[in-house]
């Protein structure tokens, strides 16, 4: 993977499907709940052409919203034509084997702005 990238924050973004992740986050959270988390295009997701996959230290954790996924649609594609580790911050919540994420991320222009820099 080509350059490294953190994307500004200022919005609140809810991962969806950590459930299927459980596991993971259950072992991410036993670390700092505070970490950075990679957005990683997925366009050959069998459910969703714009999806985004959201990565914490290597793991697969969620993904973007669907409604979300396609405002960032344009990010996506400048992070898959850069090839960059596109990455802003995440909180791990929750407890007794329930987790999410939250992302701290920018709006569209303004990441595509940091994308272009």
């Amino acid at each position: 993977m080509g350059k490294q990238v953190d994307l500004p924050g200022g919005l609140a973004v809810e991962v969806v499907g950590e459930s299927f992740y459980a596991a993971a986050l259950r072992g991410l959270a036993e670390g700092p709940r505070e970490r950075w988390a990679s957005l990683v295009p997925d366009p050959d997701n069998p459910y969703d052409p714009n999806a985004v996959k959201v990565v914490i230290d290597g793991i697969h954790v969620g993904h973007l919203s669907r409604e979300v996924a396609i405002v960032f649609r344009p990010v996506a594609d400048r992070i898959r034509e850069l090839g960059c580790d596109a990455r802003c911050v995440a909180t791990i919540g929750g407890g007794r084997g329930v987790f999410g994420v939250l992302l701290d991320l920018g709006r569209p222009e303004e990441c595509l702005e940091c994308l272009s820099g």
